[in-house]
């Protein structure tokens, strides 16, 4: 894994405040290899996406070599960025429990975490 990137894109109006927190944020879980005006790269493996939601525009989440990360713009307080050990700590990262529930159900679909209700 240590060898995928991903990208996190950022909002063609975000601020130059926008963009170094978002690089700021990811590279405390991860490495940044890289970023310019509208994307910020990092090493990991994109696991879904989602958005419109709540006062979020779009959330990206990923796979990384260790842990998993979710990023999205919050269009009031701008670039958000939650980091959980597992895939199924991901919907908990923001406070709102709409967006969770719309986190879990992506991941759901995208089949990173199972139902434990699931038959086999």
């Amino acid at each position: 894994m240590s060898d995928q990137i991903a990208e996190f894109p950022l909002p063609h109006d975000a601020t130059d405040e926008e963009r170094s927190t978002a690089r700021t944020e990811i590279a405390r879980h991860t490495r940044v290899v890289g970023d310019d005006r509208d994307r910020v790269r990092l090493a990991g493996r994109a696991i879904g996406q989602t958005g419109p939601i709540w006062h979020f525009q779009y959330l990206r989440m990923y796979e990384l070599p260790q842990g998993f990360l979710i990023a999205g713009h919050d269009l009031r307080e701008g670039i958000k960025v939650g980091y959980a050990d597992t895939a199924d700590g991901l919907p908990r990262c923001f406070e709102n429990e709409g967006v969770g529930e719309f986190i879990e159900d992506e991941l759901r679909f995208r089949g990173v975490i199972g139902s434990e209700h699931a038959t086999a």
